[in-house]
């Protein structure tokens, strides 16, 4: 289970400085939400499995992916990808029918059947449904893992070799899988994030100990680009710098050429009256162009924290402190960020990286609706999310396309 408040307590760091005045950053803009539709909890087409019904193992991951307003959930616990029209309607499913009973709502597939005859069902024997893509010719790239025997032990690095990417046509229909070196490849280690980018290409980001493996595959499935980032060679503000880094995220960039890369930086923090290190404290936030054709940085901009103040600080002086925002995706010009705050609210940031500028705004969640969520920014820079809440998951979005200064008129949703 992915809960915004431990997201917040992982990727937040107090840092505590005495000042007196209020930064403009404390400002924001609400932003209207918009409840789409809701899907109960249960094994049917129409419900979903998030909270691990039947017990056993740990719950698995529940992404959302859209296009054009068709919503896309892969849902790991029941083991199915399920499309939905932006009213909630039932498109189509593609399940493992070990794990779920046979569909009601949609008809299911016969072997030989002509496709796009309708609503349809496609089973498909899903073991770890995860991440999840939707490119704009409606092919669905899905994370998976395989079996046991099939894995494989990375010498190198030591990593399990053990998740793959599927891809599934329009209709539904499994067409093969991506590993490391494109179609039927060498598996990836443990998988991030899989992205269909603004060129239509799949992105996938998945990691090891040691580094983190960042693969481009063109519409074909062929390998365009591999790159391998240690940790102990993430970039530095500056050269020289005794900075420790800790990356946030990496996605592809809207030209299709490019990905950002966010990296949060730590100084060590001295006790003045020892003169001994007593911890870390946090120091700045930075993002960066990579080409990933040469693994160089051509643009960086850096991204302000959110600060916020505390009048009941010692002696009545105001302590100040910092939220670290976690990189969620690239639209238009933008970088957007997601950060939750202890005053119960969810704020969302535009980083303009043409004027460098940060709009921040709140969005709507009740602390209720946080047992689970799932963010998904469409590359028009519409926010979408699932909701886990006790008796129902809330499917909602935020128009930050019509609203934000680099987004409006760049992109025809």
């Amino acid at each position: 289970m992915r809960s915004r408040t431990a997201a917040a307590a992982a990727s937040s760091l107090l840092l505590c400085c005495l000042l007196a005045a209020c930064s403009d950053q404390e400002r924001s803009i609400a932003v209207k939400r918009e409840q789409l539709f809701t899907l109960g909890y249960g094994t049917s087409e129409d419900q979903l499995d998030l909270f691990q019904l039947e017990g056993g193992s740990s719950p698995l991951k529940t992404r959302i992916a859209m296009r054009e307003g068709i919503f896309y959930i892969a849902n790991g616990n029941a083991a199915k990808v399920v499309r939905f029209s932006s009213f909630g309607d039932v498109l189509s499913m593609i399940y493992n029918p070990e794990k779920n009973p046979e569909p009601q709502v949609l008809k299911t597939a016969a072997a030989g059947q002509a496709e796009g005859a309708g609503r349809r069902a496609q089973s498909h024997p899903f073991r770890a449904v995860g991440e999840i893509a939707v490119g704009a010719d409606q092919t669905v790239y899905v994370e998976d893992r395989l079996p046991p025997e099939r894995r494989i032990q990375d010498k190198e690095s030591g990593a399990l070799l053990d998740y793959v990417v599927l891809r599934f046509g329009k209709e539904g229909q499994y067409l093969d899988y991506l590993g490391q070196e494109g179609i039927g490849g060498t598996p990836f280690p443990y998988i991030l994030g899989v992205y269909a980018s603004g060129s239509d290409e799949c992105v996938v980001v998945s990691m090891t100990q040691a580094a983190w493996l960042v693969h481009r595959f063109d519409a074909r499935g062929a390998v365009l680009s591999s790159i391998r980032l240690r940790r102990d060679a993430l970039p530095l503000p500056e050269k020289g710098s005794e900075l420790i880094p800790s990356l946030d995220k990496i996605v592809p960039d809207p030209d299709g050429r490019s990905l950002v890369i966010k990296v949060d930086y730590y100084r060590d923090s001295i006790d003045p009256s020892t003169k001994s290190r007593v911890g870390v404290e946090y120091a700045s936030s930075w993002a960066y162009r990579m080409d990933p054709r040469d693994a160089s940085y051509p643009d960086r901009w850096q991204i302000p924290a959110i600060e916020k103040a505390d009048k009941n600080g010692p002696e009545g002086q105001t302590l100040r402190y910092v939220r670290v925002p976690e990189l969620l995706g690239a639209a238009g010009s933008d970088l957007f960020f997601l950060a939750s705050d202890d005053d119960g609210k969810t704020y969302f940031s535009a980083f303009d990286r043409s004027t460098k500028d940060m709009t921040r705004y709140s969005i709507d969640i009740a602390p209720d609706e946080l047992l689970y969520d799932s963010f998904f920014l469409s590359r028009e820079g519409i926010l979408c999310a699932l909701l886990g809440s006790q008796y129902e998951a809330r499917i909602v979005w935020w128009r930050f396309d019509k609203i934000v200064r680099g987004l409006r008129g760049t992109i025809s949703p």
